[in-house]
């Protein structure tokens, strides 16, 4: 039995802990570097190993579907845009809710409404759905 008073993260304060992050980072997110509309929604790949997996890109926040109804939301605290020959490559960072930053980099390109492909794993596409 848990005590009233114990600190466990539970997925209520995970929730509210990643909600506050969210708000003051999409804060600062939004005035220095916002992105770009191209890059805004749910990417999503066919690949097998990702089948329910997804990826929402907001303003403020990076959300990972990670299986079934499960996903971690992340405030977005930075994005870079850089070239790298024809590629444009953007570069977001994000804090997990314990404050951990990470970066996620990708190459983007625009043909077929936009098509995107990790640094680190270039032979999968992911795709924007459609509204």
């Amino acid at each position: 039995m848990k005590n009233a008073g114990s600190k466990e993260m539970t997925p209520r304060r995970i929730v509210a802990a990643t909600a506050l992050l969210a708000t003051l980072a999409g804060c600062q997110a939004q005035k220095e570097n916002p992105v770009p509309d191209h890059l805004l929604g749910v990417w999503t790949t066919s690949a097998p190993r990702y089948a329910d997996r997804y990826i929402e890109i907001r303003n403020d926040m990076i959300i990972f579907g990670t299986g079934g109804d499960a996903f971690e939301l992340h405030a977005l605290t930075d994005l870079r845009e850089a070239r790298e020959a024809e590629d444009i490559v953007y570069t977001i960072t994000h804090l997990n809710h314990f404050g951990q930053a990470y970066t996620l980099s990708f190459y983007y390109h625009p043909a077929k409404d936009g098509i995107i492909r990790f640094k680190n794993q270039k032979e999968i596409v992911w795709t924007k759905e459609k509204l």
